[in-house]
């Protein structure tokens, strides 16, 4: 039982509160820094570009995995801006992936990938109004 406990406790710290945003649930539910991943548009469709990191470089990708539940409020075929994350300092990091079409009644999680300095101190994740703190959530 106390480890149950532990392990409960363990994932609700690493995953964000959700918050709405045009009848769309969101929670970022983990932060990672990687050199090499997919950049599929969200949710996944046809894409199938890759991005890299070259040895040497001085940047690596923050892979923020976001996590959306679609409510009876949403309305489909709506425009939903494109995500950008912000760092401690207040400097702004745009994705090059965009929403495709969100279908009604649907779960679904996808990973942006944001090309930031290595070792940038991260603090929000954004899309148009609504912001996540994530300062807890990266490992």
């Amino acid at each position: 039982m106390i480890g149950y406990v532990l392990l409960v406790l363990v994932l609700a710290v690493t995953q964000s509160k959700p918050e709405k945003y045009k009848g769309l649930e969101v929670a970022v539910s983990g932060v990672e820094r990687v050199t090499n991943l997919s950049l599929a548009d969200c949710p996944a469709g046809a894409n199938s570009v890759r991005g890299v990191i070259r040895p040497g470089d001085t940047n690596e990708f923050a892979a923020v995995k976001v996590d959306f539940k679609v409510t009876p409020e949403f309305k489909s075929g709506g425009v939903i801006a494109k995500p950008v994350l912000h760092d401690q300092e207040g400097k702004t990091y745009n994705t090059a992936q965009s929403f495709g079409e969100i279908g009604a009644s649907q779960t679904f999680s996808c990973t942006f990938a944001f090309r930031v300095p290595k070792g940038t101190k991260l603090k929000r994740f954004a899309i148009d109004t609504m912001a996540i703190d994530i300062g807890t959530v990266e490992k």
